[in-house]
Formats: C-alpha cells, structure tokens, sequence
C-alpha cells in the first residue's frame, strides 16, 4: 500500500513558525510543557483523520497482528504497515528543531526509528505505568479520536544512574492530548499515562535513535540534564 509523503497543506501554521531559527521574524517557539519537552501543533484534522483511516486499512492486511512493543497489549506496527518512509519524511522536516531542543541527545543526528500506534480505551489499553522510552527523543502524536483521560505525566528527566530516584514535586508535569499536536521529549524523560475514562485515544509514536551515540556505549553527558547528577 502507498501512502502519500506529506505536502505543505497538511500541516498547521504554527508548525512552520517553529522550524524557523531563533531570533527570525516569523519564529514562534513550540510550547514548554516542562523542563524538556514541548508541544507542538503540527496536523490539520483532515490529515489526523486520513491517516487513521489508512492504518486501519492496512492493519487488515498485515497477518502479524502482534503488538508493537512489551509494554502495551494494543497497537500496532507502523514500519510493518509501510508507514516507515512518511515517518522518514516526518523527521526529516524536524532535524532542525530537534536538532536545536536535543543537544545532550544527538538531535541532529536521529537516523533511525522504532515507530507504532498505541491504542487506549477502555477495551483497550487503560493506561501505563511509568517508564523510560528507549530512545534518544521520543515522538508523541496524538491522531484522535475523541476520549476523556488518557494524559500524560511526566515525572522528571533523570540519568540511567537516578532512574529509579523519586520525582521532585516541581517536576510532575501533566499533559492533556490533542488530535494533531506533536509532543516531544527526551528518552529518558520518565513519564506514564493516566487511566483513560471514556472515547478513544490514538497516538503515533516515534522512538528517534542515533546511531552516533549508541556507538560510545554510554549514556549522554548527565550533567547536562539530570538533577541528580553530579
């Protein structure tokens, strides 16, 4: 199945003023939900709703319904369903902001993906317990429907060292997703999602990875984000 690249119309405005370089006339800074992660309107509805209706049709035909990951019971694969090379071009568009957001993590240099849709409702996933993305920025794109819950919280940017450290008040962080706005984040952001109270909440996730920094074998310089560390 081919799945048409994205065009200029199916992007909100706002998406556009976020790719310009600071200090430039049509510059507009993605929103800060907290330390390290930003919100950002990226899709028409029309295009949320497009591409919902192409990953049901091509979850018909996929024989490996399995689920994309061990952390979730629903969902689905999006490399598996051809979605790979508009998820190529999806991160092509935001080198230059991710380049500009994640330093520490090599966001200049996010060259591959591990990318799937999640699925909550209540005869689907409810919820999820907290955890850390294996990745270096993850990508959270809320595509619909209509669902009341489901939110995420963060609950503090820590090194692999601090993972399991309690979070600091200051740092629970709670996000209510829209259809259409892009949530970023590092990795290893620490964050879960609430019990979801009614509708159905579906969202394209990316795992962005850079090879470069998985090569030293270690993890990003602490000290730059971690409180904790040092």
């Amino acid at each position: 199945m081919h799945f048409a690249p994205l065009g200029p119309s199916d992007f909100r405005s706002d998406f556009w003023h976020a790719l310009q370089p600071p200090g430039s006339a049509d510059a507009r800074a993605p929103q800060v939900v907290c330390m390290g992660a930003y919100a950002l309107p990226l899709l028409v509805p029309a295009t949320c709703e497009r591409w919902l209706a192409e990953i049901a049709e091509a979850r018909l035909r996929l024989a490996d319904s399995e689920p994309p990951n061990s952390m979730h019971e629903h969902g689905v694969d999006l490399v598996k369903l051809g979605f790979g090379a508009r998820i190529d071009g999806l991160l092509e568009r935001l080198q230059p902001l991710l380049a500009r957001l994640y330093q520490p993590f090599d966001g200049a240099g996010l060259d591959s993906h591990h990318s799937y849709l999640v699925e909550y409702g209540t005869d689907l996933d409810e919820s999820l317990a907290w955890h850390a993305d294996d990745s270096e920025v993850t990508l959270n794109l809320c595509l619909g429907e209509e669902f009341v819950g489901a939110e995420l919280t963060f609950l503090g940017l820590r090194c692999r060292d601090h993972m399991q450290t309690r979070p600091k008040p200051e740092e629970v962080h709670s996000f209510e997703h829209q259809p259409g706005v892009l949530l970023l984040h590092a990795g290893l952001h620490r964050h879960r999602v609430e019990p979801i109270a009614s509708g159905t909440r579906r969202n394209l996730i990316v795992w962005a990875r850079s090879s470069r920094l998985r090569a030293k074998g270690t993890p990003p310089p602490a000290a730059s984000f971690c409180p904790l560390h040092g």
